[in-house]
């Protein structure tokens, strides 16, 4: 997800996982974190630093004054002020803060925290279509489909393992199983271009 940081003048995206940021006018200059879940410990670092310090717990507001000494951050220095929110149970999150402009005054950041389990279903996930491939890769296709199938166990719409099961019976000349998954996969996503070109290939060759 983006990290969006806005005021009247000028935007500035910064890649992030679920965080959003605003900057809004106020009469005090202070940052406002909250999260969810709540009562989550709050870092702050400067950019190129490994010397993280604590700013307490989720929901915090504090001073920038106090948030730059605590980071030992120097807001002119031309780096982004790094901050983390680390739960029990939960992936860290990170974003990347720049000082903030002449004239802005409040922040506020808002962090939905990933459960660890999901994050490590992901990486699950990944390890074992990577698995699928290498076996495709070396022609050993019934080990490749079975990596496969145990991704669709876990998520039946996953697009990239459904194409990569028609991909399979492609290369085994199974046209009519390929032109099945491929089509499956067309159906949850219609600009999937490698399903719609393996589609266009295989009835081809059904032709012949």
């Amino acid at each position: 997800m983006r990290v969006q940081v806005s005021n009247l003048d000028s935007k500035l995206f910064v890649p992030c996982l679920f965080l959003f940021v605003s900057y809004l006018t106020s009469c005090s200059s202070k940052l406002v974190v909250q999260s969810e879940p709540s009562d989550v410990e709050v870092f702050a670092s400067a950019q190129n630093s490994n010397q993280k310090k604590s700013l307490g717990k989720t929901p915090l507001e504090i001073k920038y004054s106090e948030l730059y000494e605590k980071a030992g951050f120097t807001p002119s220095s031309g780096e982004f002020l790094s901050i983390s929110l680390e739960g029990k149970d939960y992936d860290i999150e990170k974003l990347l803060l720049p000082p903030a402009p002449y004239g802005l005054t409040s922040s506020q950041v808002f962090v939905k925290l990933t459960p660890l389990k999901d994050v490590s279903q992901a990486k699950e996930i990944l390890q074992k279509l990577h698995v699928a491939q290498k076996f495709a890769q070396a022609s050993q296709f019934e080990r490749a489909l079975i990596e496969i199938d145990k991704v669709l166990e876990v998520d039946p719409k996953f697009i990239r393992a459904l194409s990569l099961k028609g991909s399979v019976y492609y290369l085994q000349k199974n046209f009519d199983e390929a032109l099945k998954w491929f089509e499956k996969a067309l159906s949850l996503d219609g600009s999937f271009e490698e399903a719609i070109k393996m589609i266009t290939k295989i009835k081809e060759e059904k032709k012949k």
